[in-house]
């Protein structure tokens, strides 16, 4: 069963495998097999949130945005899967902090009355742009929303990581004094349902946009972690290339470690056994 830890101690683990050279991998698990054999492999946090439940039925990611379901509900099924797995890594759940039917401060409390450690804004409308976008904001369903449920989250003793995707918001969360930022560069690239508009976004494109988020964030909570994730950043190589030009120190995989690596190996399997020969 997974391990209950304070903010502090989750920010000392992450601290202490960043002063070793380390950079620090989140694993989003949509299923608890998932879980288990990313922490075994090094996961630094485990993430729960509904994209992975999608995602690991064969889906896009992002069906977690659509209204297929109850973001904040499955967030709580899947814990119940994924905690029995789970032996040391501490848990981040994924929260959506738009949500209108939900009080926000009790459902919080749930979350760590079941042993979440951290939260983070997913679902977020942050992939969202537009007329669609413009009218969530003027709403009382934007962004900002989704910060105000983080910064409750943190009140309440947990450690909060936030998706940005531009300056802008960057500068939100770099204020609202947010434990980590990731730096969202749109839906993952690579596999059988990667995104192809990603694939218009250079790694280099990539760790610019990085870099200009940082010091945004930075302008409010020069302290604040940066991690990245998405589009281009697809393989520990991608990885590689944004922790050496950039100031990023971790990233969270979910179709990268989840989705695309059982793919090739999976159809593999299935074929092998397929071309064995029965006894004439």
């Amino acid at each position: 069963m997974a391990k209950q830890y304070t903010r502090k101690q989750v920010l000392d683990r992450l601290t202490k495998s960043i002063s070793e050279g380390k950079p620090i991998i989140i694993a989003g698990a949509g299923t608890g097999i998932s879980g288990k054999f990313a922490e075994r492999g090094g996961a630094d946090l485990v993430g729960v949130y509904n994209s992975g439940l999608y995602r690991m039925d064969g889906n896009g990611s992002l069906a977690g945005l659509m209204p297929y379901g109850n973001a904040n509900q499955i967030v709580i099924d899947l814990a119940h899967r994924v905690f029995p797995q789970i032996k040391e890594a501490p848990m981040i759940a994924g929260i959506c902090g738009t949500d209108p039917t939900r009080e926000m401060r009790p459902y919080l409390k749930s979350l760590v009355d079941l042993g979440f450690s951290a939260v983070m804004n997913f679902p977020t409308v942050g992939l969202i742009d537009g007329r669609f976008r413009q009218e969530l904001e003027d709403t009382g369903m934007g962004y900002g929303k989704e910060i105000e449920t983080l910064k409750l989250a943190s009140e309440m003793g947990m450690f909060t990581i936030a998706y940005a995707f531009n300056e802008e918001e960057a500068e939100i969360v770099g204020k609202a004094g947010m434990d980590v930022m990731i730096c969202h560069m749109g839906l993952t690239t690579g596999g059988a349902i990667g995104s192809k508009y990603s694939e218009k976004i250079s790694l280099q494109d990539a760790a610019a946009l990085v870099n200009r988020m940082s010091a945004a964030a930075r302008n409010g909570n020069p302290n604040i972690l940066i991690f990245a994730h998405g589009g281009p950043i697809s393989s520990p190589q991608d990885t590689a290339y944004i922790y050496q030009h950039t100031d990023s120190v971790g990233f969270l995989g979910a179709s990268s470690i989840e989705r695309i690596p059982i793919e090739v190996p999976l159809t593999e399997a299935v074929k092998e056994f397929k071309n064995q020969s029965l006894r004439k």
